[in-house]
């Protein structure tokens, strides 16, 4: 009987290991980080919010990448609150992972206008060696 036990004890926590294992990395963090950069962007915090950045931001299609602090800070509008409302569109917006892309998630959003339909505003961000950043935004109509 106590053999039983055991051989069922050691399936069970070879299971909870293998489960552990086959969790998408850092699941947790990715969600602490989400919840931190989503809090700074809707407090209009930039200094925290290019904190959580990783420099060069990409900047999509027919725009040049940000390599400074003081380009950011020139295109935070751009990003955050020009044809996109990100305080909005953050509420509720979900942070989706690429299939075979552990190490990145993005987030989508709509025009600030229609506030609905086409979600063409692309949000990226990576894990790195530093925690999780903020890496790209692109306009995918353009």
């Amino acid at each position: 009987m106590n053999r039983i036990v055991g051989l069922l004890l050691v399936m069970v926590i070879g299971w909870t290991i293998a489960g552990a294992a086959h969790q998408p990395v850092g699941d947790t963090a990715m969600q602490a980080f989400w919840d931190k950069f989503k809090a700074a962007v809707t407090k209009g915090d930039k200094q925290a919010v290019f904190a959580m950045s990783q420099l060069p931001i990409e900047m999509g299609y027919g725009q040049s990448r940000l390599r400074t602090q003081a380009q950011f800070t020139k295109k935070y509008n751009y990003i955050f609150a020009g044809e996109v409302n990100a305080v909005k569109c953050f509420e509720t917006a979900k942070p989706q992972v690429d299939k075979g892309k552990t190490k990145e998630f993005f987030v989508t959003c709509p025009f600030a206008q229609n506030g609905g339909g086409d979600e063409p505003f692309v949000y990226t961000f990576k894990l790195t060696q530093s925690g999780w950043r903020f890496v790209s935004f692109e306009n995918i109509n353009e």
